[in-house]
């Protein structure tokens, strides 16, 4: 199952893709954060691993996905609709939580390097000496923290690059020269 978000503020779209449990509750707490519901509306759908996302217009978007269990997932049909999007001048960023090491996971992350512009592997966490952090609890609650954040930034860097630009100041002060 594919947990697809469009959150649109300021006019312009940011989406959302999750699969696989534990990115569905990455999804979930990113959706209930504060910052993604200031002056934004939230459109949620779930859609079978196969079906296809129908773009509605032509213009470039901002994709993040999510991905949790890789082995478990046909990740050849959300492949081949990142790729036309990022046809249409889309960005597309995938971060990868892997839960097994296989050779299916290994095939469908080959995949995903290919048709995304940038993918991020978070597996087993370190801090500080370099010990591998023991609890799967510690490691969910810092990649979730990561993940929120890294949504914060391309939501920020989507609304902020591709909103239109300001109105201009008025250049009603013909004559005043002011310097910065």
């Amino acid at each position: 199952m594919l947990h697809f978000s469009k959150i649109t503020a300021k006019s312009k779209d940011f989406h959302l893709i999750a699969s696989g449990a534990l990115a569905f509750k990455i999804h979930n707490k990113i959706l209930k954060d504060e910052d993604f519901m200031k002056g934004a509306k939230v459109s949620r759908n779930l859609l079978q691993s196969n079906a296809v996302i129908k773009s509605d217009k032509s213009e470039a978007k901002v994709f993040f996905v999510i991905i949790s269990d890789l082995d478990k997932m046909n990740a050849s049909n959300l492949c081949s609709m990142i790729a036309k999007e990022r046809a249409k001048g889309s960005y597309a960023v995938c971060q990868v939580i892997p839960m097994y090491y296989n050779e299916p996971s290994f095939k469908a992350l080959k995949m995903l390097r290919q048709n995304f512009d940038e993918v991020i592997e978070l597996n087993k966490l370190t801090l500080g000496g370099g010990k591998a952090l023991m609890s799967t609890e510690q490691q969910h609650c810092i990649i979730t923290d990561y993940s929120i954040s890294m949504a914060r930034i391309m939501r920020n860097v989507c609304v902020g690059v591709h909103a239109p630009a300001p109105a201009k100041e008025k250049e009603e002060k013909k004559g005043q020269v002011v310097y910065a």
